[in-house]
């Protein structure tokens, strides 16, 4: 645990660290100035912050009210205590502005000052452990906003709750459309610092050299225009997500800076010669083949390495269209008016291709919202709404052929037939693993599980 003291006078800071120091598990920071402490609260997670309220000999000196109400603005999880002379009206304004208690100058023993150090420690550690057992706890049915009950939404869940335990980098793949921003917000959301920012960057949007200004910052004078010191999202984020949308359009040259800040943790302002630390976590989206940028020389394979490690892969529509009757459900409950699907209407919508995902269902629906005269949406209605290109998935030549060759079998039920050499054919593939052989034929395991139960059953089977 990571302690601030800050204090001009270097007798008092010696006090408290001789006390501190008797305590396991503390680590020690200290500073003599408002803006000494500015720089160790920019590089360093501090869990306890203790601070004088006069920082300077001048008894007109407020710097340490100051850096209170600094500290409060950016954050309401980090405990401060203040130390102060007797007067009350220093104690009062430092009570004001966000400080948790307060310890009298001439009060400075282990009597007083362990007890609120070890109650602040323990509430910081029970703050911890309170948002590891909330990821872990997370009801699997509504883990922000992933709507459905399918095998592959449960085993996103799953992911999502096992990467917020790690403060590692997390790479979010999956085709367009397909929710990869709302992954990342669960991220951020479920994680230990819910309540620092959640950033997003677009690396496809921002010239490189704005981009390297937004992320990392500028000092005064770095290029033409940089009328002024700046903070850039490495800064802004403090111990919160960054989250960097469509990584693979990111220059090389940053790809080699944002490599070293993961590896690390620190970076540089441009312009600048100091070194500054990242606190936050990195989770970057893309729809792209990361592999293939790499062999095309248009991807880092250092940076993909590091990143691909905590891999979050988010399922496109086609692979889990039983998830389509909830997610039509939670896009009509955000309509102004009360739209409501027939079953055959959520079939249709089922036997149709999705080439833009999630995003392109949410689109229709708040097309016929707009459009449709009638609440209840039936099957004609949504052949009628949605686009020639978006129509039933075409059968090719090849699968005609098949379908004519199936059919001339000489066997009394093609169907049973079909889906036993289905079935086998896909467990052979997969090495007998019936997960292996789901994927394969876009099911889920229980689904092969019964038909395999079914098949046993039967009198066929004996």
């Amino acid at each position: 645990m990571n302690i601030l003291i800050v204090d001009d006078q270097r007798s008092a800071r010696r006090i408290l660290a001789s006390i501190l120091s008797t305590q396991e598990g503390l680590v020690l920071h200290e500073a003599s100035s408002l803006d000494e402490a500015r720089r160790v609260l920019t590089t360093i997670a501090i869990d306890i912050a203790l601070i004088d309220v006069r920082l300077d000999v001048d008894a007109r000196n407020r710097d340490g009210l100051v850096l209170v109400a600094e500290i409060r603005e950016k954050s309401t999880a980090l405990p401060v205590v203040v130390t102060a002379s007797s007067e009350m009206e220093e104690i009062r304004a430092a009570m004001r502005a966000g400080a948790y208690d307060y310890i009298l100058k001439d009060e400075l023993c282990e009597e007083l000052v362990l007890p609120i150090v070890q109650g602040l420690g323990s509430r910081r550690r029970l703050e911890h452990e309170v948002l590891h057992l909330r990821a872990r706890l997370a009801p699997d049915t509504g883990v922000q906003g992933l709507m459905g009950s399918s095998e592959v939404i449960g085993r996103l869940r799953t992911a999502i709750k096992r990467v917020v335990l790690s403060d590692r980098p997390v790479l979010v793949t999956g085709p367009t459309g397909s929710g990869k921003e709302v992954v990342v917000r669960a991220i951020h959301t479920l994680g230990p610092h819910a309540g620092d920012p959640l950033l997003d960057l677009n690396c496809g949007a921002i010239p490189e050299m704005l981009m390297e200004s937004q992320l990392f910052g500028h000092e005064r004078g770095a290029f033409t225009g940089a009328d002024r010191r700046q903070d850039g999202y490495f800064t802004a984020v403090r111990r919160g997500t960054l989250f960097l949308d469509e990584l693979a359009e990111l220059p090389l040259l940053l790809q080699a800076k944002l490599l070293r800040v993961l590896e690390t943790g620190r970076f540089r302002r441009v312009g600048s010669t100091t070194e500054e630390h990242f606190l936050g976590r990195v989770v970057a989206a893309t729809h792209a083949q990361l592999d293939e940028r790499v062999r095309q020389g248009r991807f880092r394979e250092d940076l993909f390495h590091r990143l691909n490690v905590l891999n979050v892969r988010v399922p496109g529509l086609d692979e889990r269209t039983q998830d389509i009757p909830a997610l039509v459900a939670h896009f009509c409950g955000q309509q102004t008016r009360p739209l409501r699907f027939s079953e055959d209407a959520l079939e249709a919508l089922a036997r149709r291709s999705w080439p833009g995902n999630v995003r392109q269902l949410r689109n229709f629906i708040d097309r016929l919202a707009v459009f449709c005269e009638d609440d209840l949406i039936r099957a004609e209605t949504v052949a009628a709404y949605l686009e020639p290109s978006q129509g039933l998935v075409p059968m090719d030549d090849g699968l005609k052929v098949m379908a004519h060759s199936i059919l001339r079998m000489p066997v009394a039920n093609k169907l049973d037939a079909i889906e036993s050499m289905l079935i086998n054919e896909a467990l052979a593939l997969a090495g007998g693993n019936k997960s292996g052989a789901a994927r394969l034929l876009g099911i889920g395991r229980k689904a092969v599980e019964r038909r395999l139960e079914r098949k046993d059953e039967s009198p066929e089977a004996e």
